[in-house]
């Protein structure tokens, strides 16, 4: 798998649903939900990070 790093610039929310496949792949596509420009990059936590509160 190749990896490409970026410099985010944009925050957005975005909808998913849970349901994969017997792959583990998502079963539904991502879509885009809204913009978020009252927030940055710094204020999402990391991919992978708990969530508290």
């Amino acid at each position: 798998m190749d990896i490409t790093l970026v410099d985010p610039q944009l925050v957005v929310e975005v909808d998913v649903d849970v349901a994969r496949d017997a792959a583990g792949r998502w079963r539904h596509p991502v879509r885009l939900h809204r913009p978020r420009p009252d927030l940055t990059a710094s204020d999402v936590p990391s991919f992978g990070a708990r969530m508290t509160g």
